[in-house]
């Protein structure tokens, strides 16, 4: 027997999206979709191995070719890493009962997610529809009346934590993510903190980017940090392993 490894020059290629969470919600403003997928962010094929990106992201309304911009326009989205993106749409009444396929374009073309919305979807063989794997991902507003199914939670991500000291002394960690919502609230390592502070927020919106915990931090580090989000349909999110420690006084 014998074994041989070689490279095969596969090459660019457009985007491709798995999923994209919620997949229905009430539009009533700003509704912030988590999308999921593949070659968000790479570097191209040699010889130039330039950094390709994202260029834009939309949702086209089924069964007509009207096109919803992120908030802020094509652009207006933040690519985490190379298989998850965050984006906002401003989505309000106006939309309810419209249902929407996810698209995301780069400079090699735009994800495959075609087909009828309301047609199954078979398994992904040339002519049929949906995405490499045969599924068509969509995002739907409910209709006036139509509450939130219960499948799919709005969860915030914990990407970063940070330890550090006021000028009083006192400890505070600072918890970075997204899709984390107005009103939500934490713990560290099982422990609720006595005050929460929001810093930063997303761009036009109320939703924070950074929250500050204040007092009983110490208790909990280093420990896992949750956040959960008390909108309607809020989830809790992964924990996330702040390794940060609080020294001895």
């Amino acid at each position: 027997t014998r074994t041989s490894v070689c490279s095969l020059p596969l090459g660019n290629r457009a985007p491709v999206v798995f999923s994209a969470t919620p997949s229905t919600q009430t539009c009533n403003g700003l509704e912030d979709l988590l999308i999921t997928g593949a070659c968000f962010q790479f570097i191209g094929a040699p010889p130039t191995q330039t950094l390709f990106s994202v260029t834009s992201v939309y949702l086209q309304e089924c069964g007509t070719s009207n096109i919803v911009l992120p908030c802020g326009g094509a652009q207006a989205f933040t690519i985490i890493n190379n298989n998850l993106i965050d984006v906002n749409f401003c989505l309000t009444s106006a939309q309810a009962g419209k249902k929407y396929q996810v698209f995301v374009t780069n400079a090699f073309g735009t994800s495959r997610n075609t087909g009828t919305c309301n047609a199954p979807v078979q398994a992904c063989t040339v002519g049929n529809t949906g995405n490499e794997q045969g599924v068509l991902v969509t995002f739907q507003c409910n209709a006036p009346g139509t509450p939130i199914p219960g499948g799919t939670p709005v969860t915030a991500t914990v990407t970063s934590c940070h330890l550090d000291r006021q000028d009083t002394g006192q400890f505070f960690l600072d918890v970075t993510g997204t899709n984390i919502k107005e009103g939500a609230t934490a713990t560290v390592g099982g422990v609720t903190p006595k005050k929460i502070k929001v810093i930063a927020v997303e761009p036009g919106t109320n939703n924070p980017t950074t929250l500050r915990l204040l007092k009983k931090v110490c208790n909990g580090l280093p420990g896992a940090v949750v956040i959960t989000n008390t909108v309607t349909n809020g989830g809790v999110s992964a924990p996330f392993n702040c390794t940060e420690r609080c020294p001895s006084q």
